[in-house]
């Protein structure tokens, strides 16, 4: 893919260094990265990567008190977040449940973590990009009022700083919009697939401990 005629328009625009090398390269980079991080965390957070139908068919196939050499067999070969939690649960299940409750949760914490994994990228890039882009619209108007101001007006700088101002802002909002998109979307991805492993988690721990627990 060819980039130099999007580059080559911003360097027609005659704005000053600050702005090119401080703000406008910036914001690129910021959107063409984010970009590719939303394609990553996408193909990490698909279903299948996270809570594979096998292994959920084996946990609610198991038998309360049963075998788990099958379940145990599916998570070994497997890199999901949900074979690490069943592996986890089975490893400690000669701990009282209340411990291997508490292991578990442990266990759970560090895989939201990982399943978060860059969206804080995003929320930067959300947060960052408007207040960049004010800072190019704030710099191009101090560039009109500079050439207006001065005795001999003129219009190739006021038009200069027309562009960068209006150049600056949109590409800062929107940069922000085309980010919040995959930011709202991933963050309540995660909040689905961690309530889903919790449920599977709980639902494997009540086979294991087939005791009856106090309310």
């Amino acid at each position: 893919m060819n980039t130099l005629p999007f580059l080559e328009h911003f360097l027609k625009l005659n704005v000053s260094p600050f702005v090119l090398i401080l703000i406008l390269f910036p914001l690129i980079t910021a959107l063409t990265t984010g970009i590719f991080l939303s394609t990553l965390i996408f193909l990490r957070l698909r279903r299948d990567r996270v809570t594979p139908k096998d292994i959920i068919d084996a946990i609610r196939a198991l038998r309360p008190g049963g075998n788990t050499e099958t379940l145990t067999r599916l998570c070994v070969r497997n890199d999901s977040a949900l074979a690490r939690l069943v592996n986890s649960c089975i490893e400690h299940s000669s701990l009282p449940r209340s411990e291997n409750v508490e292991v578990l949760e442990t266990a759970a914490r560090t895989e939201v973590a990982r399943l978060e994994r860059g969206i804080v990228y995003l929320e930067i890039f959300v947060g960052a990009s408007p207040l960049l882009g004010l800072v190019g619209t704030v710099s191009g108007l101090i560039t009109i009022f500079a050439a207006v101001g001065a005795a001999n007006a003129d219009p190739e700088k006021i038009s200069a700083g027309i562009a960068e101002a209006l150049h600056t802002t949109v590409l800062g909002i929107g940069t922000a919009i085309v980010m919040l998109f995959p930011f709202t979307f991933f963050s309540k991805k995660v909040e689905v697939l961690a309530v889903e492993l919790e449920d599977l988690s709980m639902l494997l721990l009540k086979k294991l401990y087939t005791e009856e627990v106090p309310a």
